[in-house]
């Protein structure tokens, strides 16, 4: 019984009878002659809400959604312009949009895998002390959105490769089917794994030169495939270092990998990438002919080496575009480089292509 009804039950000692029954009529009278509430509001109240609550899980759920896609590594696919810029057409309205649509289209097909390998990959990386945060496997993103999503993303990309070129296209569907090969199947194969990994960096450079109609010069795909396993066996060496034993848990092809067989194969990479861009630098069709973008090889020795050394370092070679931000010297070298490929190109825009 409520408070309000119990004393409504009780009589003062004070009070008549009269008195008393006068008192509940007038306290019955007061809390039934109170004016309803409009039908309307009592059914718009809940429907508001369940409203509120609508937008704000599909927001929470869209934000997981983009988290899932990896924005921060869309930086891979500026490896598209390449084309652009060493065949001297960045000058070329025409040839930039071009270049720009086919990295746009390489964010859609990359954001699909990386969605799909979120689902496939959604336990172990529970066992993970970093990829745990990712939406699928902290449960913020369900996976059958996260599929959905994928299905269309790698359509778009697609359809848009091969409206634009079919050969475009065609190697827009080597690189998601390369990929999701590796997401299913191929990423427990020792090295191999590595290898695949490295061959979507070639072939982003190859849909570069393919949107622009242009050669470009074999070494330079040498050099992207090269510079592209450096980075991934130093990812490789940072998971055996954070994860120590437990490392074959999260990714089974682990247990083929030593830290000392890496810091060989790091080394091995990072030279034999130094050696295929002083190549490209001297037979660049870029400059025709002419050895001037070896000016910028101290650029890449620094670069390379600043890598090898974060790759022993505490934090390890983390994702390269946060490791990119978190070296200074790094990142100078980098800029420093890009900065100085551009002049001498633009310098040599008035050489015969």
């Amino acid at each position: 019984m409520s408070g309000e009804s119990f004393t409504q039950g009780v009589r003062s000692p004070d009070e008549s009878p009269g008195q008393a029954r006068e008192a509940a009529d007038s306290s019955t009278s007061r809390t039934t002659v109170r004016p309803a509430s409009p039908q309307w509001a009592e059914r718009a109240t809940p429907a508001a809400a369940s409203h509120a609550v609508g937008v704000g899980g599909f927001l929470t759920v869209a934000g997981a959604l983009l988290r899932a896609t990896r924005p921060l590594q869309w930086v891979k696919n500026v490896l598209v312009f390449a084309g652009v810029v060493f065949s001297r057409q960045f000058t070329d309205p025409a040839a930039v949009q071009a270049s720009v649509l086919a990295c746009g289209l390489f964010v859609l097909a990359s954001g699909g895998i990386y969605l799909v390998n979120d689902v496939l990959d959604a336990d172990a990386d529970r066992r993970h002390p970093v990829k745990r945060l990712r939406p699928v496997a902290a449960g913020a993103l369900p996976p059958q959105v996260a599929v959905g999503a994928a299905v269309l993303l790698l359509a778009a990309a697609l359809a848009g490769a091969f409206s634009m070129q079919v050969v475009l296209g065609a190697i827009l569907a080597l690189y998601v089917g390369v990929n999701l090969a590796y997401s299913v199947w191929l990423k427990h194969v020792p090295l191999l794994d590595a290898s695949l990994v490295a061959t979507g960096f070639a072939l982003r450079a190859a849909a570069g030169t393919v949107a622009v109609l242009t050669p470009i010069s074999p070494w330079l795909y040498i050099c992207t495939l090269l510079l592209a396993l450096l980075l991934i066996l130093g990812k490789r060496r940072r998971e055996l270092a954070l994860l120590g034993a437990r490392a074959a848990e999260h990714r089974p092809n682990l247990a083929h990998y030593t830290a000392e067989a890496l810091d060989r194969w790091l080394v091995v990479a990072a030279s034999a990438t130094a050696v295929a861009y002083v190549l490209y630098s001297l037979f660049s069709p870029a400059t025709s002919g002419s050895p001037v973008l070896l000016v910028t090889v101290p650029f890449v020795i620094v670069g390379l080496v600043r890598y090898l050394r974060a790759t022993r370092s505490a934090g390890g070679a983390e994702s390269p575009e946060a490791l990119l931000f978190r070296d200074p010297w790094l990142l100078a070298s980098v800029a420093l480089w890009g900065l100085t490929v551009l002049a001498l190109l633009s310098l040599a825009n008035g050489w015969p292509a």
